[in-house]
């Protein structure tokens, strides 16, 4: 297995996405652009008692893509907090990055094995090709993504390793998967060889689960995952951008008894940064730690969302519409309403009072049994609706995605994070109907 050639690395550095100038690679930062009325209604809302502390984005795409979306965000919005859960979306679009990545360099045609690209991504010299800064490309290499584990080279093109990964909105193809899980249906890591990688992207981001999750994080490697939000501009602290998930969402095994197999490699180079919650040190108190490696801020999250809803996401320079392939991977992974999905209280709410006709989302919640001082909620939501012949709008249809962090409980009857989401989720659906 020849090593390639100084120049064949500059090309090939020319294929991987965070390799790339930030100024070129990085989203804008979202701001509000909705007419005077639009922002008005929101800044009411969110001048509630309730809601005034949390950061929230609210994004309407009814004209969308004739005219681009509508966007509010409170004053809160740059604001980071431990959002949980919800940052698996992170990883999501780490894997379907990378799978860009892998094809455009296969398409040079210097390398071709599972073999030769792990070796690429162990290679500390085509890191220092990056135009991206040197401190975080030389982390990549200490943990590479484990190219052999997570991708099948015998597919054409190459894709995960398991079943199709855009099959997952059937309902047959996700209870193949669940069925396989043991009757709590978590995943456990002993079980984790009988599911390939892309069943276990989409328990992580579906079903939520824990260790689908972390061995998904352990075989892309924390650092590519890092420079993915960083490349993004999604985790960017002088821009209020704080999207930076790096750490485990359950402890990894230092071993495992035989027959089973070894136990995945550690995380490497988790790094937390300031949040505005509070965990207990330890867990019982005093609640003094502010730091976290599942940080997210409304602003970022809202990026994301339009990104994603926008084909803006993990962009192919060779296809007419960039995104498209890459982001409809991300949003089929995602939970629904279609089911075996993790709710969103948020949409459950909006269920209640319209037809929901398509849904995507991701929730993280943080309880006081996790270290929270006080629980809180993040909610990701995108939903197309549509009023029934009954109701005060009939057959009116939205598009709109709803964006909340550091939703956090507070004494009093209804003051609970849940209670509050569901409040809020109502409220963001009524102004948009009145708009």
């Amino acid at each position: 297995m020849a090593t390639p050639t100084d120049a064949q690395l500059k090309s090939i550095a020319d294929r991987i996405f965070i390799m790339g100038d930030r100024k070129t690679t990085r989203l804008a930062k979202p701001a509000n652009t909705g007419p005077d009325a639009f922002t008005k209604a929101f800044d009411a809302i969110a001048a509630d008692a309730r809601f005034k502390d949390a950061g929230i984005g609210v994004i309407d795409f009814r004209k969308f893509p004739a005219d681009p979306a509508s966007v509010w965000l409170s004053k809160n919005a740059d604001q980071p907090f431990r959002i949980g859960s919800a940052s698996k979306i992170a990883v999501l679009l780490a894997a379907v990055q990378l799978r860009l990545d892998v094809r455009r360099i296969l398409d040079l045609k210097i390398i071709s094995t599972a073999a030769e690209f792990d070796a690429l991504y162990a290679n500390r010299k085509l890191w220092t090709k990056a135009k991206a800064p040197q401190s975080e490309m030389q982390e990549i290499p200490d943990s590479p993504p484990l190219i052999s584990e997570i991708f099948d080279f015998t597919k054409k093109p190459v894709d995960f390793g398991g079943p199709d990964p855009d099959k997952q909105t059937d309902s047959a193809h996700r209870m193949a998967i669940v069925n396989k899980l043991p009757a709590d249906h978590e995943l456990v890591w002993d079980l984790t060889p009988l599911f390939p990688f892309s069943e276990r992207l989409w328990l992580m981001g579906s079903l939520s689960d824990n260790v689908a999750a972390t061995s998904c994080a352990s075989e892309i490697g924390t650092p590519y995952i890092k420079a993915v939000q960083r490349a993004y501009g999604l985790a960017d602290r002088t821009r209020g951008m704080h999207l930076l998930a790096s750490g485990v969402y359950t402890t990894i095994p230092t071993r495992t008894t035989p027959p089973s197999p070894p136990p995945p490699r550690q995380l490497a180079h988790v790094e937390t940064i300031p949040v505005t919650d509070a965990f207990g040190k330890p867990l019982t108190g005093p609640f003094t730690d502010h730091r976290s490696w599942v940080p997210g801020s409304a602003t970022a999250l809202t990026a994301y969302m339009l990104a994603l809803i926008g084909d803006k996401l993990v962009e192919d320079p060779s296809v007419l519409i960039g995104g498209a392939v890459g982001c409809t991977t991300i949003r089929n992974n995602f939970a629904d309403n279609i089911g075996p999905s993790v709710r969103s209280f948020m949409a459950d709410a909006v269920a209640g009072i319209t037809t929901i006709k398509k849904q995507i989302n991701k929730i993280g919640i943080l309880k006081r049994e996790d270290g929270a001082e006080s629980p809180l909620l993040c909610e990701f939501v995108y939903l197309e609706t549509k009023e029934s012949h009954t109701a005060a709008h009939p057959d009116k249809e939205l598009k709109y995605a709803m964006i909340v962090v550091g939703l956090i409980s507070t004494s009093g009857a209804g003051n609970g994070a849940v209670a509050k989401g569901q409040a809020l989720a109502i409220a963001i659906h009524n102004a948009l109907l009145a708009l």
